[in-house]
Parts: C-alpha cells; structure tokens; sequence
C-alpha cells in the first residue's frame, strides 16, 4: 500500500493557502495594473532620459521612480508567486508570462535611470540629499562607491536586458520540479513514494533507519539522472557572473557579488575560515552522540538530521501553532502578536504538500500589504521554529516597509537571515524556561541543534564553503563539471565531519538541491544572520527592554550597512567576537545535551 502521497493543488485545503487576492482583487484588475504600469514605464522614460535635473526635477523623479518600483514589485509577486505552489497551472503559467513582459519593458526602458544618478556629481548628490532626501544618504553613497564599476549608459541597458532573460534558476527549477520523478521505496512492505518534498521534509528525519537510507537511495538515485543537465544549468549561471564581474573590473567574481551585497571580503572570508576550524568539532561531537543514542554503528550523512531521542515526539496542528508562536514571540511586544494573528487571519502562509509545489521555504514580502510564507506543513512541532523563521522575515520586511521607501526596503544579505534566525531561538529559549521536564528540554535543545544551528551554522555553511570553492575555480578558469562539483562537495563535507559519519554514496550531489547556488553568494549569510540572531535573542532573554531596540532596528530597512544595522542592534560584528560566542553557545547546548541524556538515564 501506499504510505504518503503528494495530492494535485485542487485538492488542498483552500483556508491554507496563500490569499493572492490581498495583492489585487481580481485577475482582472492584475492585468489592467499591467498595462498601467508598462504606460507609466514609457511616460518615466520620455520625462527623465537625457534631461538636466535639478534638485527639485530630481526629487520629482525619485518619488515617481519608487511608486513605479513599488507597483512593478506587486506585479511580480502576483504573478511569480502562484508558480512556487501550482506550477502545472496554465492560468499561472500566463500570468507568469504576462508579467514577463512587462518586466521586460522595465529592463528595457528604465535602466538609463541608474546610470543617470551615477552620473551626479558628487557635490550635487550631497546638496540634494541634505535638502531634500537626507533619508537616501545611505542609497547615495552606494551610489557613489558604484561609479568605478560602472559601465556606460548603453552598455548597462545591454546587461539589463541580459539579466532579464529567462535565467538559469528558472531552468533548475524546471529540471528540479517539472523532470525529476523519483521511484518508490518499499520498507516493511508499505510503500513510500519519494519527492524532494517528501524526502527533504520527512524521510531525511524519520526515526526509522530503513525508510531514511531507502529513501535516500531513492533520491540520490534520480538526483544522478540529472547530474549532467544539472552542472550545465549551474556552471552556465556562475560563468555569467563571472562574465559580468569582468567587464565591471572585478578581478575576483566573489569580490563582485559581494560588492551587490554591500559586504566586505573581510566579513566573509571570517565566516568561511572560522566556522570551520571552530565550529565543525562540536558537531562532530553532536553527531556522535546522535550515533549512540540510536545505536547506529555505521553513522551516514543520510542519519544526520533526525531527531536525538527516536521515541520523543511532538506534533502540532496548523491552529495550534498559532498559539505556541504568540507565547513564543510575545516577548517582542503586541505589534508582534498582531501580525501573527493578521498571518493566520488573512492567510499569509500557504502550508499544504501538494504536486507541484516548490520545496523548503521562504518568505516573499509585500510592503503594506503581506509577508507570503511559503511551507510544506508535517504536522510535527519542528515546523513552528520553521515558522517562527519566516515570520522574522515578514515582520521585518513589513516593518521596514512602514518606515522606508523603496529605495531603502532592502538590507543588505549579511543581516537579512538575523530576523529569521533570531525567532528561532526566542522560541528555544521560551521553550527552556517554560518546562522542567528533562525529556522535552532534551528534545528542545536538540531541535535546537539539528534544525535551527544545523541548518542555519551547518547546511547553509558547507554550501558556502562549496560556493568558494567553486568560485575560486572559475576565477582561475579551471575546467568544471559534474563530477568536479560533486568532487569539491565531498570534499568540503569529509573536511567538516571528520570521523563523526560516512558521507554515504550520492550524497555528494547535495550540490543539486539547492536554490540558493543562483541567488550569488547566499548561502553564507546565515550563519551571518545567526550570529546576529543568536547574540540578539539572548539579549532580549536576560532584558525584554532590548525588544524595542531590536524593532527599531527592523525598521530601518536598507537605510543602513549591515555592521551599522547589527551595531544599532547591540552586536558589534567587525570583530570575530560574536561569532566565537555563538560558536560557543553552539558548544554549550551540545554539553546541555550530553547531561540531559545522563540525566535521564539516571
């Protein structure tokens, strides 16, 4: 018989998924929109190219220049969102397609908008930013930095249109979720069919050792099928950015990407050296005792994310996490508690497995309107930290949203996982201090380890450390391909987990799982924003005072550096110092850990 199965979107339960009417009401009305503003796009064009502007032109022209942006950017969700959850939809796919094209009219027409504020002299931008937007300060001096890599008005319009092709994400995508078909498993005669859904959200962490290293082989299996188109897909999207790094004189394609952040190579190359000399030994310690305490005496990379007691569950409802999540989060005050009733109320998140639907999650927000949350609900509590996460997002970028405007709603990748990451652990420390019970605090630290700091300090890390490795490569021009991909995450895995576990055979094409490969460099910056969110949420543990400084840094938005934003937060990040310390409050759970399990044996 079958033992789970992924149902088509029609199926799924309507009050658990994403209300996209909150963007526009009607289909209708989503597809006037875009014919506004494509009209609005030509009239920006011919009122602003090629004009001497003023202080007062330009002013005039900033303001229109974010509500166009603004509008552009409820467009694009409308449409682009629907694809995440209902990709063999024809509707959504049209309406995807009508969004295109608009966006391609933007790239098309508005690039010349950039290179004419580069352009100012910057005598001229410091007047006008005193008199008129001292808000843009920050916006300006990225502005100014630009001008060196800057390339002229018509060469900058060519990479516009460039980028705005369809890109290689989209054809991983299309391989991932549209080609992929992954066979069954058959484990005490129940059969088990497999999805990246299914494999990443529950058979990687079943208790069960044969349904975890069966479905592993399952999806490893298909995973290899597609190495090749795969590599193609990737090694294409990185030579691109290699492409673009050049012509902007760039000697190093990292030096490029991490120049769009706003980041200095400093801070990371300090989050790819010392998290693995620091770091990697006490989760080989975690891992360990993972091994003992399931008697496993052949430890996998496919046995690392499971929970450390395999009789200890806690499951959760839909409803009921609403409740865990306001107690939880109530210590950063009632607006908080509000927006997760208005999540719940208006349907920001769409929870349901279903066909077609995109894995992992994320949190798209809307400014003044919604944080749209994407999940794969598994009716296990591990979920409500996964929750907990994309609410930072959302109540940040909402936040901000209120406070700034669009030139300004962005910050910087280096702090935008701090939000996320903080709720994380607000929730583990709430989680703590509300039981006595050893058993359930056992198994709070431990989802702790294995979801929160794993995923975070670990996964997202050994991507990193891939990324550099393989961004090195092709700054030195070296020749890539599938199997150098997988070559170099064997590498960076055995490297990291040492003796603690045997990187079992396929695992090497983790490379193929994740999106974030072609988002630039994006994967380091969660151990960036844990770091931040670590030494943030125990802030706020020891003084709720510091909840206000935090929210009041959450509306900031891009207005700010990231060291600026993370020194406005209390955690002074030019130093190595917070990251030791959340290396070493890492350690200090993995100690917790191995008493509580002493603890209950006695």
């Amino acid at each position: 018989m079958t033992e789970l199965k992924l149902i088509p979107r029609s199926e799924v339960d309507e009050r658990y998924t994403w209300d996209i009417s909150l963007l526009y009401k009607t289909e209708e009305d989503f597809k006037k929109t875009l014919k506004i503003v494509k009209q609005d796009i030509n009239t920006f064009k011919n009122n602003y190219e090629n004009k001497e502007l003023s202080f007062e032109l330009l002013d005039k022209a900033l303001k229109e220049f974010e509500n166009l942006h603004e509008e552009l950017y409820k467009l694009s969700h409308y449409a682009e969102l629907p694809m995440t959850v209902d990709r063999f939809n024809d509707n959504v796919v049209n309406n995807a397609t009508l969004f295109q094209e608009v966006s391609s009219h933007w790239a098309s027409n508005m690039s010349f908008f950039k290179t004419t504020l580069i352009d100012l002299d910057k005598e001229f931008i410091n007047t006008f930013v005193n008199k008129y937007r001292p808000d843009l300060k920050y916006f300006f001096e990225k502005i100014i930095r630009s001008k060196k890599h800057t390339l002229s008005k018509d060469a900058e319009q060519v990479i516009s249109n460039f980028e705005n092709l369809p890109n290689f994400y989209h054809l991983y995508e299309v391989t991932k979720h549209e080609d992929m078909k992954f066979d069954s498993f058959e484990v005490d005669g129940k059969t088990f069919e497999n999805s990246f859904v299914l494999y990443e959200n529950l058979y990687e962490m079943d208790n069960n050792k044969d349904i975890r290293r069966k479905g592993a082989e399952s999806f490893y299996s298909t995973l290899r099928k597609y190495k090749n188109t795969s590599a193609n897909e990737y090694i294409s999207q990185i030579k691109k950015e290699k492409m673009i790094a050049t012509m902007r004189g760039y000697d190093s394609v990292i030096d490029y990407l991490l120049a769009n952040q706003d980041v200095n190579r400093e801070l990371y190359d300090r989050q790819i050296r010392v998290l693995m000399a620091d770091l990697a030994p006490h989760i080989r310690r975690y891992i360990k005792l993972l091994a003992r305490e399931h008697n496993i005496k052949d430890m996998k990379f496919a046995d690392c994310k499971i929970n450390l007691d395999p009789d200890f569950e806690v499951d959760m409802t839909i409803d009921e996490s609403r409740s865990y999540l306001k107690k939880a989060l109530g210590i950063l005050g009632d607006d908080y508690v509000k927006m997760i009733d208005e999540s719940y109320d208006k349907r920001w998140t769409d929870f349901p497995k279903n066909i077609g639907k995109s894995t992992g999650g994320f949190c798209a927000t809307v400014p003044n309107v919604a944080g749209f949350i994407l999940l794969s609900w598994t009716g296990k509590m591990n979920e409500v930290f996964v929750l907990a996460h994309e609410l930072g997002h959302a109540y940040h970028f909402m936040n901000a949203g209120k406070h700034q405007t669009m030139l300004n709603f962005d910050c910087s990748l280096y702090f935008v996982e701090a939000p996320s990451t903080c709720n994380e652990v607000i929730v583990s420390n709430y989680l703590l201090k509300n039981s006595t019970d050893a058993h359930f605090k056992r198994w709070v630290i431990s989802n702790m380890i294995s979801r929160t700091y794993f995923h975070n300090m670990v996964t997202h890390y050994l991507e990193a450390v891939y990324q550099d490795r393989i961004y090195k490569k092709v700054d030195n021009n070296e020749m890539l391909n599938a199997d150098v991909l997988s070559d170099v995450k064997r590498e960076v895995m055995e490297e990291f987990f040492g003796d603690s576990l045997e990187i079992n055979e396929g695992a090497e094409l983790t490379w193929m799982r994740q999106p974030h490969y072609y988002m630039g460099l994006y994967s380091y910056t969660y151990s960036a924003g844990l770091t931040i969110g670590t030494a943030i949420a125990n802030k706020i543990e020891k003084d709720n005072n510091h909840a206000k400084v935090w929210l009041n840094t959450l509306s900031k938005g891009g207005s700010m550096s990231a060291l600026e934003l993370a020194r406005l937060a209390g955690c002074d990040v030019s130093t190595e110092a917070p990251l030791k310390e959340a290396i070493d409050y890492i350690g200090y759970l993995i100690d917790e850990l191995y008493n509580l399990t002493e603890e209950l044996k006695n």
